[in-house]
């Protein structure tokens, strides 16, 4: 399953998420495949929705939306990624039952690359998007073009289904 919904969060409040992640300062540590040398920018963020303090508060609204649409319990841990031109993450598949991943920039063109490859199909980086799909399923960050000069940032939920209201 590959779900996609766009313009998920009004205007003001995809700006704010915007404007928030232009102003992070990015650590330069993380690999999508541990046994893989490629690393990416990464900021983690928490393991649950109790432990989001105010520092990421700004990132509710996504989870919001998502976990009423989608009957999400809690998620496993939610961070935020950010690529470069030159940087390429390998193919992988996440813990959990589902990934989320939201792409805040607003101002994302669509010339710059910088998509989600997610079981053989691509998945356009658009701004105010969300993706939900099968943790299970590869996927992997797409190169982003030498004429960007923007981080492409994501934030990304690792998730599991409210078995309760199955």
């Amino acid at each position: 399953m590959i779900d996609i919904l766009d313009n998920v969060l009004e205007d003001h409040v995809s700006e704010l998420i915007s404007y928030e992640l232009q102003n992070i300062y990015w650590k330069y540590d993380y690999t999508s495949e541990p046994t893989k040398p490629n690393k990416h920018w990464h900021i983690f963020c928490a393991h649950n929705i109790g432990q989001l303090n105010n520092k990421y508060s700004w990132i509710l609204p996504i989870w919001l939306v998502a976990k009423d649409k989608y009957n999400l319990e809690d998620f496993e841990r939610v961070y935020m990624n950010a690529h470069t031109h030159g940087i390429e993450p390998h193919l992988h598949i996440d813990d959990g039952d589902f990934t989320l991943i939201y792409y805040p920039n607003t101002f994302w063109k669509k010339e710059w690359g910088g998509g989600t490859y997610i079981n053989g199909q691509l998945v356009e980086y658009v701004g105010n998007r969300l993706v939900i799909f099968n943790a299970s399923l590869p996927h992997k960050a797409m190169p982003i073009s030498r004429e960007c000069y923007e981080l492409r940032t994501c934030i990304v939920f690792k998730c599991f289904m409210d078995k309760s209201n199955v």
